[in-house]
């Protein structure tokens, strides 16, 4: 405790001496001090990513972010450091995924035609179908169905924050208040209604990965002991339920 402590104390005046001289050797202390932070929301993206991204790959896109962050940090504006940097961070590693442009066209139709599949299912049934009835919608195997799950992971999560960045244009979004993709807002108290009453929709074990993951935290791994499944399942249980989230969030806004 003593030594959590000591460690605030040295950073508040690293950022006391940065912010009053600018100098060059606190703002890199004060990097340096962060890393576990980008190292953080990039293992929380990894989940997107698997199968095509190390983890490296995305703490060293990340890092530009942090960098950015410190250097435009204004703490007149009552926002914490971790809150501002996340931000950017995320923002960084995503946009250096989006430069690639490597998603080809075809996993995007997928993934329209997967969310299109839940979407008018559950208007007909009026209510969450399961596996077997999405792949039966879609004409494919379920082991087929769970395969594109995961393959359309990555795509799930730009479209997301396509349309974050919309929303912030339109002032729906304040990027400066702490709120930061839809998913992202699980942990804040500026949480839409309309993204808590979507969750409330979910199947159970699509909420139940929702909140270990976002509210509590927990790996894949941990998420898969929990739920007794494989990584992988957690991981197309995890994209099922953010396609569910976007197609109600797009219908209700």
């Amino acid at each position: 405790m003593a030594a959590s402590l000591e460690k605030i104390e040295q950073q508040t005046l690293l950022w006391e001496r940065f912010l009053k001289d600018r100098d060059r050797k606190s703002r890199e202390q004060i990097i340096l001090s962060y890393v576990a932070l980008v190292k953080y929301i990039a293992g929380r993206l990894a989940i997107f990513f698997k199968g095509y991204y190390e983890m490296d790959d995305l703490v060293s896109a990340g890092i530009p972010g942090l960098i950015n962050a410190v250097d435009k940090y204004n703490p007149g504006r009552k926002v914490k450091f971790e809150t501002f940097a996340s931000i950017k961070i995320r923002g960084a590693i995503l946009d250096w995924v989006r430069s690639f442009s490597w998603v080809p066209r075809s996993v995007y139709t997928e993934s329209r035609r997967v969310e299109q599949a839940i979407a008018s299912l559950e208007q007909s049934l009026g209510r969450s179908p399961g596996d077997e009835e999405v792949a039966g919608c879609l004409g494919v195997t379920i082991d087929e169905y769970r395969r594109m799950l995961e393959k359309i992971a990555p795509v799930t999560l730009l479209s997301l924050d396509s349309d974050r960045r919309q929303n912030q244009a339109s002032g729906e979004f304040d990027r400066d208040s702490g709120t930061e993709g839809i998913l992202e807002n699980i942990t804040f108290e500026e949480t839409k209604q309309e993204l808590a009453d979507g969750i409330s929709r979910l199947p159970e074990k699509e909420k139940l990965v929702v909140s270990l993951y976002y509210y509590d935290g927990l790996s894949l791994k941990e998420i898969g002991k929990v739920l007794g499944v494989t990584e992988s399942r957690v991981s197309q249980l995890h994209t099922q339920a953010v396609l569910r989230l976007r197609r109600f969030l797009v219908v209700s806004g």
